[in-house]
């Protein structure tokens, strides 16, 4: 996660003229359609797919998948709490440097009035558009793939090539930052490496059963 951090503080001088980039390449047609399939690896579909295949297919480590969901529901937690903490709008405000943190307040503009709101205020009709940090696509894909790459040692090159895609297809389709998408990698790998050496979904529903025997 340091690693990540680090690079996503030296990608930061360039985020906007990279957004600038992309704004200009106009992807639309087939590219913009298989990118937009592809982003949705690491999603709760995929996971579901993959769950199922493994439960099927590989008996021995049907009680990982335990640690699979840990992986998932605490990236999706720090991914949460990380978006509301840093508070930087969606490239589409072109404002690259512009984070508010969880005190302060962006204009949004919400049934055609300006309304200034916090990165928390999911109430308020700010959907998405103050959670460009980090990349929870991107997290979502890192979190699976090397969940799976320790399971599997043999996919990782694959599962690595995935996360690169993802992350890639997130930054030219104008839905985040180049230095969104190195956050949600790191914060991915760390969870799933967290959940998974620490066997974290096993031990929940370990005492889960003992509470309930």
């Amino acid at each position: 996660m340091l690693i990540a951090t680090a690079a996503a503080a030296c990608l930061l001088p360039l985020d906007g003229a990279v957004a600038r980039l992309c704004r200009g390449l106009s992807i639309g047609g087939d590219l913009k359609r298989e990118l937009e399939f592809v982003q949705q690896f690491g999603a709760i579909t995929s996971v579901i797919i993959v769950a199922v295949a493994i439960a099927l297919l590989d008996p021995r480590r049907r009680a990982r998948l335990w640690d699979l969901g840990g992986v998932v529901v605490l990236n999706a937690l720090a991914g949460w709490v990380l978006k509301v903490l840093i508070g930087r709008p969606r490239p589409r405000f072109d404002d690259p440097f512009g984070f508010i943190g969880p005190v302060g307040t962006y204009p949004l503009t919400i049934n055609g009035e300006v309304v200034e709101r916090h990165s928390w205020e999911v109430w308020g009709g700010i959907s998405s558009n103050l959670w460009s940090a980090p990349s929870s696509h991107t997290a979502a894909a890192a979190a699976l793939g090397f969940a799976l790459s320790f399971l599997y040692p043999q996919l990782r090159w694959l599962m690595l090539g995935l996360v690169v895609v993802v992350g890639a297809a997130r930054v030219l389709l104008l839905a985040h930052y180049p230095a969104d998408v190195a956050l949600g990698a790191g914060l991915g790998y760390a969870a799933a490496c967290v959940a998974m050496h620490a066997r974290l979904g096993s031990r929940v529903a370990g005492r889960l059963r003992f509470i309930s025997a």
